[in-house]
């Protein structure tokens, strides 16, 4: 909302104005009014303001002195001067005092919006160039202008929220060291990047907390082709000096408490408990480790297969996962040279694997292939293209089946961590998206040839086996529900 000062010693027709913007222009907001230049010059040194409209012939300062003035207390302040007289001194004198425009009365209502929605063009603009630059550096904590900040968002405060799409890097910093404005903007947030692309911090104008939760909601679902998001948020409004000190917290919790193959929406708490860093028991690491001396592998992959099972159930978060599986790594390394000699490698390795797991049975299935089938990583007479070419084929063909990163790993003889960055290297997509574009494009063909097909039985034939779980899928990548193809059951 822009702030506007009206000043006119005649009422009604401060009144008129006032009335137009009230109805006409809903960017604008009368924060005041005065029926004198020196009332109106005493507003402006003690409240920031975007727009002075003022009538020239008042008794004492005249509107051409009080623009002048104006100027010279707000340089950036617009202003539109209105006057009962047409003789060119006048204007004259609006021009040199630098003015936006001269208006004669009596104002009609379509000259008047079509004059503010002018001044609103410029604002917009002036406030865009400003806010990319302002808000990121609140964000990360740099330093800023305390006027512009005052200028664009002065008292007022603010939800914010957290969002990732995918697993958490464990490589990224725990801070905000830099940020951008997301363009084109969007209708309820002002987005800024994160610490990478698959990161948002949104910051929406105060209002019912259950309207701010539903807007984020459907902004978080849009991408809808990952199997983990993690969203955290404020329940409280606060002023936007206060985003970073958000944002330090959110990290934190978003850090803890994400949770691999799992939507949530978490919200910050005044009180948050210590977490500690979960570790193998002795018992645990040293049966493992007999198990690598003797080369039993069928029972390494059983155990790690387990404690997968164990951590799903347990709901573990994929910090506590991180840190265990490397705590496992290790332990192989130490008995096992050829092992210890790519442990480096191998600990890189594992981080893409965390990242892009889309369960923790895939994980450990993946850290197994890592250890201990590094002969089979991949075809050293396939380009990498060629591979990426086998595995989009692969799906084409297998998508109505159960069909996950590891049953196409396993056809292709290289990693799940191989398989993500062939898509990340030769598409714009990764491989549950592009596997979930398959199904649903299938799904929507399937609906519109054969529309007496019954909800289950589609899902079925595009590989799912919930149908409740497709709808909402379906819905997701289409913005429609399935029964607008076919009929409810």
């Amino acid at each position: 909302m822009y702030r506007v000062l009206i000043v006119d010693d005649e009422m009604p027709a401060l009144r008129f104005v006032w009335n137009i913007i009230n109805q006409f222009a809903t960017s604008f907001k009368v924060e005041g009014t005065a029926t004198s230049g020196e009332q109106g010059l005493e507003f402006l040194s003690k409240h920031p303001v975007d727009l002075l409209i003022t009538d020239i012939s008042m008794r004492g300062m005249s509107g051409i002195e009080l623009a002048q003035r104006a100027r010279q207390l707000a340089p950036g302040i617009h202003i539109i001067i209105i006057s009962g007289y047409g003789e060119f001194e006048y204007a004259q004198g609006a021009i040199q005092a630098g003015v936006d425009d001269y208006l004669l009365k009596p104002v009609s209502i379509s000259k008047m919006t079509a004059v503010l929605n002018s001044i609103q063009e410029r604002l917009d603009a002036a406030t865009a160039s400003i806010s990319a630059t302002l808000l990121p550096a609140i964000a990360c904590g740099s330093a800023y202008s305390q006027e512009d900040l005052e200028k664009l968002y002065g008292q007022s405060k603010y939800r914010f929220a957290y969002i990732r799409w995918g697993n958490l890097d464990m490589m990224l910093s725990m801070k905000l060291g830099a940020s951008s404005l997301v363009i084109p903007g969007h209708k309820f947030f002002q987005v800024l990047r994160g610490r990478d692309d698959d990161e948002r911090i949104l910051v929406a104008a105060e209002g019912p907390l259950e309207e701010f939760l539903t807007n984020l909601s459907v902004y978080i679902t849009q991408p809808g082709s990952l199997n983990t998001w993690t969203a955290v948020y404020s329940p409280n409004p606060q002023q936007i000096k206060a985003l970073p000190v958000f944002i330090e917290r959110a990290l934190t919790v978003m850090h803890h408490q994400t949770i691999i193959g799992k939507h949530q929406i978490l919200q910050i708490k005044e009180s948050a408990r210590a977490h500690e860093q979960a570790r193998l028991s002795m018992s645990e690491l040293t049966q493992l480790t007999h198990f690598v001396r003797t080369g039993n592998l069928r029972i390494i992959k059983d155990h790690l297969i387990s404690l997968a099972i164990a951590w799903e159930k347990e709901q573990m978060p994929q910090r506590q996962v991180w840190h265990l599986g490397r705590q496992l790594i290790h332990q192989i390394a130490l008995v096992n040279p050829s092992i210890f000699t790519r442990l480096e490698k191998v600990l890189l390795e594992y981080n893409e694997l965390i990242r892009y797991a889309n369960s923790y049975g895939e994980l450990m299935s993946g850290l197994y292939s890592l250890l201990f089938d590094n002969g089979n990583i991949r075809d050293k007479k396939l380009s990498t293209q060629e591979l990426f070419n086998h595995a989009r084929r692969y799906i084409d063909e297998n998508y109505a089946r159960p069909l996950g990163m590891q049953s196409v790993c396993d056809e292709l003889g290289i990693s799940p961590t191989y398989l993500s960055r062939l898509f990340r290297k030769h598409s714009d997509t990764t491989f549950n998206a592009y596997l979930t574009r398959c199904r649903m494009e299938a799904a929507v063909q399937l609906m519109r040839e054969k529309p007496n097909l019954l909800l289950r039985d589609v899902a079925a034939c595009v590989g799912y086996d919930d149908s409740s779980y497709f709808a909402k899928v379906f819905r997701q990548y289409t913005g429609k529900k399935p029964s607008q193809y076919i009929p409810e059951e």
